[in-house]
């Protein structure tokens, strides 16, 4: 899947050049591949045994699983190991353990936030805005989580069960 990717997010172009040279690396590669830190901390330059430049290739790193995603590539961090190439038919499920579940901890801070708002010297509106926002984010909070456990998503064991295939 050769896509001649540069990246241009940055003004050394040596970076530029060694994150292009990774994405087009994993480009290369096929859903369900596993990717070690090892061969991508060499296609970066980073000697991960460092910890500066361990810390510099998680962060290339994280700018690399961003390009991928316009690719339709997911990477799925596997401690101690390196990344998996998600499958097409993992990616919701990868999507809802993430990006969902965050979502419904960013509401309920906002409910505890609302819940801990001093109403003594509110109007009788404000106190209502304040009620009102407190019955959606519950609601939300709900639906989030049985979508959640609806969605049947996957635990780590389903991850490496994935990768015998």
């Amino acid at each position: 899947m050769k896509m001649n990717f540069r990246y241009e997010g940055e003004r050394n172009s040596q970076y530029k050049q060694k994150i292009s040279e990774c994405v087009e690396y994993i480009l290369d590669k096929k859903y369900g591949d596993t990717l070690s830190h090892e061969e991508l901390s060499h296609i970066l330059g980073y000697n991960i045994n460092d910890e500066m430049a361990e810390k510099q290739y998680k962060s290339s790193m994280a700018r690399v699983k961003n390009i991928l995603l316009q690719f339709g590539y997911v990477l799925k961090s596997i401690s101690g190991i390196g990344f998996y190439i998600l499958k097409p038919t993992q990616i919701s499920q990868h999507c809802y353990r993430t990006y969902v579940k965050s979502a419904s901890r960013m509401y309920e801070k906002s409910e505890y936030i609302l819940e801990h708002t001093d109403k003594s010297s509110m109007s009788d509106i404000r106190k209502e805005e304040i009620e009102n926002m407190m019955k959606m984010n519950n609601k939300l909070i709900t639906n989030m989580w049985d979508t959640i456990k609806e969605s049947a998503y996957y635990s780590r064991k389903t991850v490496y069960d994935n990768l015998e295939d």
